[in-house]
């Protein structure tokens, strides 16, 4: 197997297979996406999800190992990929991901130095951790840009271990930053001069990545998701975790949102709100880049009724779901239309870590 550092390097790539997989494991699912290539892009083969027990991903940590593998094997064998080889991601507090500025005089030394100036940034101890680094630009007088990523090493390997107990090979560990990247610069029109926040609001967070030139220029990891309104619609209403969920997807008996759960949407959607603005105002008061010029929104909880409008009314700034298939496309006598908009937002990250193993 290779070696842990090399399954999280070259963040930025080039390359190409003729079948793709990545596969997100969530909180509260785990999602399964193979694209096949057509002459110079990429056609979606398949999509895939299965739901996951209430605490058997909690904190972005593996609790419960063999679920989770049972789980990704329940998907595969639906599936039946044309592939075993994936690239899937991790997020959360066990990884760090900074954007540094060195001095570094000696070409050769550079890796030394990048890893003993990050000693000092890490949130947890250095014998603990896996480090990589991607270089942005270098300059003639040595001043270096680089990203640095540190992954807890327990962590990594327990995500790799339930993905190669269900029978795939680990290809590359990418992030979901990443993946939110590569999905957004394969389907939207590169620009330069222009920044886009793409905001992945999941069940138990809500992920910020401002890319900018090419360049993950910001990113934020928030503690609110989806989850956050789960518990409220059991506390109000009195009901068990997978009743209230199914009445958050599904509506009442009559496929209706009862006005009791609008009501709670409605907070936590300014909840959502209130912590997009606090980062993208932290990004304008501290970053060089270029203002942000729009939002992306995706994720499960991106699709409560309304969001998307009171994002771009109180950021002022543009918003919409994104979508996944502008660029990548699908058979129309196996996905419809009312399919694909079902599934583009959570389908947004696992299409990325995909493209991710088709650069390489």
């Amino acid at each position: 197997m290779p070696s842990l550092v090399s399954k999280i390097s070259n963040l930025f790539f080039s390359g190409g297979s003729s079948f793709v997989v990545g596969i997100s494991i969530g909180t509260s699912s785990i999602k399964i996406v193979e694209l096949g290539r057509k002459g110079k892009s990429w056609k979606l083969v398949h999509f895939g999800i299965v739901q996951l027990p209430e605490d058997v991903i909690v904190n972005r940590e593996i609790i419960n190992p063999v679920v989770v593998s049972n789980s990704i094997k329940t998907l595969i064998n639906q599936i039946k990929l044309k592939t075993k080889f994936v690239c899937t991601s991790i997020s959360g507090t066990s990884i760090m991901i900074k954007r540094m500025s060195l001095e570094i005089k000696n070409a050769k030394e550079i890796q030394d130095q990048i890893f003993w100036e990050a000693e000092q940034y890490l949130p947890f101890d250095v014998s603990e951790v896996v480090m990589d680094y991607q270089v942005l630009s270098r300059a003639k007088d040595g001043k270096t840009e680089v990203i640095l990523v540190a992954a807890k090493r327990a962590v990594l390997e327990s995500y790799i271990s339930c993905v190669e107990d269900a029978g795939l090979k680990v290809k590359i560990i990418d992030t979901d930053f990443f993946a939110l990247q590569n999905l957004y610069e394969a389907n939207y029109p590169p620009s330069q001069s222009e920044a886009v926040a793409i905001v992945d609001i999941g069940s138990s967070s809500m992920k910020i990545v401002v890319v900018s030139g090419g360049v993950p220029v910001f990113t934020k990891d928030c503690s609110i998701g989806g989850n956050n309104l789960t518990s409220e619609i059991q506390k109000n209403l009195g009901l068990s975790y997978v009743d209230a969920e199914t009445l958050k997807i599904s509506g009442g008996p009559d496929g209706k949102i009862p006005s009791e759960i609008s009501d709670l949407m409605g907070i936590i959607s300014e909840n959502f709100i209130s912590e997009i603005k606090k980062s993208l105002d932290f990004y304008s008061a501290s970053a060089s880049s270029a203002p942000v010029s729009y939002v992306l929104l995706c994720g499960g909880s991106s699709k409560i009724p309304g969001l998307s409008k009171s994002v771009e009314d109180s950021l002022n700034l543009p918003t919409q779901l994104i979508n996944p298939f502008n660029a990548i496309s699908y058979d129309p006598s196996v996905f419809n239309q009312e399919y694909l908009s079902n599934i583009a937002p959570i389908a947004a990250v696992p299409i990325g870590l995909a493209l991710r193993v088709g650069a390489e």
